[in-house]
């Protein structure tokens, strides 16, 4: 397994001008994380309007959770990584449920998520005696600043969750 950028970042490892290069293409990968978040969020708040907006960030927490079990197919995983990760994901569903009755508990499982990225490429394919599976170069450092975006969103935001809601996929359309 090759090192991820974020370890070479902490390690120092290489030159200067690797670590400068590094440095750029790390903080590039937060931009990119930054600006997905809050993209998301605003398209995401129109289209799913009440409790509707609590059940797809339920949702998408899940389908982020389960990207690295797509990654261990991908990087051939030993079967510990795979038995790490799907571990991984029941945590993940389980936050997802919880946060069905509890926002908090949605912001937790992000916050939950972002350091589960970092873990990855800082502890490379071992992580307290368990098995992690390899992710693409940067994935780590994006994902997480997109969860804890996230997380924020979550636990800042006064969205009416309690009422019924709708779904408005033709949200472009007007402006209300």
């Amino acid at each position: 397994m090759n090192l991820a950028l974020l370890q070479n970042l902490m390690a120092g490892a290489g030159s200067s001008s690797q670590f400068i290069g590094g440095l750029v293409v790390a903080l590039l990968y937060v931009v990119i994380g930054f600006l997905g978040a809050i993209g998301s969020i605003f398209v995401f708040r129109r289209i799913f309007q009440g409790r509707w907006e609590q059940i797809f960030w339920t949702s998408f927490l899940v389908v982020i959770a389960a990207f690295y079990l797509s990654f261990a197919a991908y990087f051939g995983a030993s079967t510990h990584a795979w038995q790490t990760e799907i571990v991984g994901v029941a945590v993940f569903l389980v936050c997802a449920v919880v946060g069905l009755f509890s926002r908090p508990a949605i912001a937790i499982g992000y916050v939950m998520h972002g350091l589960w990225d970092l873990s990855h490429s800082l502890f490379g394919s071992s992580l307290a005696g368990l098995s992690l599976t390899e992710i693409p170069l940067g994935y780590d450092i994006f994902c997480s600043t997109y969860d804890f975006v996230v997380a924020y969103y979550l636990m800042t935001s006064a969205t009416a969750w309690h009422k019924s809601g709708k779904f408005d996929f033709f949200f472009w359309r007007y402006r209300p």
